[in-house]
């Protein structure tokens, strides 16, 4: 059998979205006295964003009816697929290199490749993959402000924990409680299909292993805080009964 040598369109695609990550990338990089990571922060803060803004226009969230997840899918939606395939791609390539051990976030790279795969070779997965890139990057922007604020030197300034409070809740809420009903809704869905279910309860268990990770950060760092303001209460309710 003779091998055809070409590209399909669909791969062409997500081979120029890869490669202009990856020159985005290192367009941040070069000449720059920065870490790696701060590069790659920076280019993980534009595809957070962009796909975040996106995603909720095209999910229509409040007009999730079976009509709507069954569209055939619009040109924006399939775009914001390719947009976000080269992304993960070079970002778990990244992360094999910079974090191999950061099992959670390679799996997370790794199912988000695969579903976009599935959701590109179906005609109706618009709406689902928008509402899907829209839970799970809309977080994502203020993670990285935080980030870059502490490698600034902000780290223990109103803004910092002002930013890290609503990435905190927005993140525990969009992925814990929203992520949660929305799973039990796919599972018992009978417009997905069985691989649809299966990525998606895929990147429902990366979610919870991430909120695990929160939680335990949380509970780390703002414990004492706690007990600090509990013992800053107490001083002072005493020193309000003695001037009684």
């Amino acid at each position: 059998m003779e091998l055809n040598p070409e590209l399909s369109l669909p791969s062409l695609m997500k081979l120029v979205s890869f490669s202009f990550w990856s020159w985005m990338y290192l367009w941040c990089s070069v000449g720059s006295e920065k870490s790696p990571e701060w590069s790659s922060r920076v280019v993980t803060l534009l595809h957070g964003s962009v796909a975040s803004v996106v995603g909720v226009s095209q999910c229509d969230v409040f007009n999730l009816s079976k009509c709507r997840l069954t569209m055939k899918v619009t040109p924006a939606q399939y775009a914001l697929m390719v947009w976000s395939w080269g992304y993960f791609a070079f970002d778990l390539l990244w992360c094999l290199l910079y974090w191999p051990t950061s099992y959670v976030m390679l799996c997370h790279h790794a199912s988000a490749l695969i579903g976009i795969n599935i959701y590109m070779n179906k005609d109706y997965t618009g709406c689902t993959f928008a509402c899907t890139v829209a839970l799970l990057e809309l977080t994502n922007p203020l993670l990285q402000i935080r980030w870059f604020l502490r490698e600034c030197g902000y780290n223990k300034t109103v803004i910092f924990y002002t930013v890290e409070i609503l990435y905190l809740i927005a993140f525990l809420t969009l992925r814990g409680i929203v992520g949660t009903y929305l799973i039990f809704k796919i599972m018992n869905a009978d417009i997905l299909d069985l691989d649809e279910k299966v990525i998606s309860f895929v990147f429902y268990v990366v979610s919870v292993a991430f909120i695990y990770e929160i939680i335990g950060y949380v509970l780390y760092k703002y414990r004492s805080k706690v007990e600090e303001f509990k013992g800053f209460a107490n001083e002072m309710a005493v020193v309000l009964n003695e001037q009684q």
